[in-house]
């Protein structure tokens, strides 16, 4: 998977590589979302590379391999105003490969559609990313709304509608990032039914394109690797945030904050706080001081040892935070409330040495009452599980599923949960007989027919990338008959993961 994310990331630069001076193509990276992103928390193919949600942490975007794209297999769908929160909204945000120069005219042309909402879609050009713990309206006004009267072409994919908006843009100001959503001002509607249901806004691809010359350009193959590093996407990444900013405000309207303790907390003698974390901790504690309910401590451990060995290990972080602030600031051990968490709820990168960084206590500081009911849920990162679809199941050597084996395949859709905590990956695979174009095409046949029989099963909107891998990753020896059946094979990859 991590070979396929590199080989992708390579072919994009290479694809796009300009050198310094003045560049005419389009500035948005992955403008039609084809290039996955295996997220860092779930190790999940959750979402476009390049792309980030605003409120990630509280909503995000969908984003849909069902076969009814325009361009490619992905398109991404956001929410532009909840039902009977009409303040409730999901934006994407990039960087742009280059800067907006202000003065200068560039094309904007975006393939949408909306869903049980007025055709439009809102993009704000700015100077950096824009990150909040609320999933509402942004206060920021967009910088152009393409709406109906922009409308250049009607297009079709299986029955399922795309329009071509298209207009000019005059940057009013030089811009490095888009933002893109609904920026009007929240209004509920009268009478029954309240405001829109389930406003959707389908964006299947986008591009800004300088309408006259080329756009002045430093090293945007620089930029692109950058975005692609960064693979955060059910956390604000903290590389993209004003440095020092360590506490994440969970709700302002209920009063708590979280404070993310990593093991750098202590100074080398253990006697004191670093100054990057005291003046943090003050902070919030001073903000409720008086009116505040017990401070909860929640430690975790990313060790290579058994659960139980980092459930310990992570309920001592806690334990030495709750030490210190008792015999050093004067706080009682009745003002707190200690967990160990062990190996869960990652933060930050799982894979290889970048797992450390979720060694960490998380302080939790709240107005009261505090109810344990109450506190935000958090889920525990599951290792993806794999359904395998033997060769038998499809003609001789062909793409089509053999009809008299559905019942087979019946009973395999029952095994995926339904429930909306999944993402899914559907993996094609051939023996080493044939040219390696005939079995990669062969492959990729096999995946997506099996992810069309998935998509008839309810299982579509659950379904992240369709990839056809050839022969390329067996799993047996291809010198035996038994190991080349065994390897001719389609794969069901169900990550559990929040969308």
């Amino acid at each position: 998977m991590l070979a396929y994310v590199a080989k992708s990331i390579a072919t994009i630069l290479l694809c796009c590589y300009c050198t310094m001076g003045l560049i005419a193509q389009n500035l948005v990276p992955n403008a039609s979302f084809e290039d996955v992103n295996i997220c860092t928390e779930y190790t999940a193919p959750c979402a476009p590379s390049a792309w980030l949600s605003v409120a990630p942490e509280v909503a995000r975007m969908k984003y849909l391999c069902n076969g009814t794209a325009l361009h490619g297999q992905h398109y991404v769908n956001l929410l532009l105003e909840g039902k009977e929160n009409p303040d409730l909204r999901v934006y994407i945000q990039t960087r742009l490969r280059c800067s907006l120069e202000k003065g200068k005219k560039y094309r904007i042309r975006i393939y949408m559609n909306t869903d049980n909402y007025p055709l439009r879609a809102g993009i704000r050009f700015d100077t950096a990313f824009v990150f909040s713990q609320h999933a509402s309206c942004l206060t920021a006004p967009a910088s152009l709304e393409l709406n109906e009267n922009d409308v250049q072409k009607k297009l079709f994919r299986l029955n399922h509608p795309w329009y071509m908006l298209e207009k000019t843009y005059v940057a009013t100001q030089t811009a490095t990032h888009m933002l893109i959503g609904n920026f009007r001002a929240p209004q509920k509607k009268e009478g029954a039914g309240g405001g829109y249901n389930n406003a959707q806004l389908l964006i299947d691809s986008i591009s800004v394109t300088p309408e006259e010359g080329g756009t002045a350009c430093g090293n945007p193959d620089s930029t692109i690797m950058l975005l692609y590093k960064e693979r955060h996407r059910h956390t604000i990444p903290e590389a993209l945030i004003a440095a020092g900013d360590l506490i994440h405000r969970l709700d302002g309207a209920a009063g708590c904050d979280t404070i993310i303790l990593k093991d750098d907390l202590f100074t080398a003698d253990k006697t004191s706080l670093n100054d990057r974390y005291k003046q943090q901790i003050d902070d919030a504690l001073n903000r409720y001081r008086g009116n505040r309910a017990r401070i909860l401590l929640i430690g975790y451990a990313w060790q290579a040892a058994s659960e139980e060995y980092n459930r310990i290990v992570s309920a001592d972080k806690a334990k030495a935070v709750a030490n210190y602030m008792v015999y050093n600031e004067g706080y009682s051990f009745d003002d707190f409330e200690i967990r160990g968490e062990g190996r869960t709820n990652p933060r930050y990168d799982t894979a290889g040495g970048a797992a450390g960084e979720n060694n960490r206590v998380e302080m939790i500081v709240c107005r009261p009452p505090l109810i344990k009911d109450t506190l935000p849920t958090k889920l525990i990162a599951h290792h993806p599980d794999t359904l395998v679809i033997p060769d038998i199941l499809f003609k001789f050597n062909s793409s089509e599923l053999n009809r008299n084996l559905y019942g087979s395949l019946d009973s395999l859709m029952k095994k995926i949960p339904r429930d909306g905590s999944i993402q899914l990956q559907v993996n094609g695979h051939t023996d080493n007989a044939g040219t390696s174009a005939y079995n990669n095409t062969l492959s990729m046949k096999r995946a997506n027919a099996v992810a069309s029989y998935m998509q008839e099963h309810g299982l579509g909107n659950d379904i992240r990338q369709i990839i056809g891998v050839g022969e390329h990753q067996p799993v047996a020896d291809n010198q035996s008959a038994e190991g080349r059946r065994r390897n001719r094979r389609v794969e069901i990859i169900i990550f559990y993961s929040p969308d």
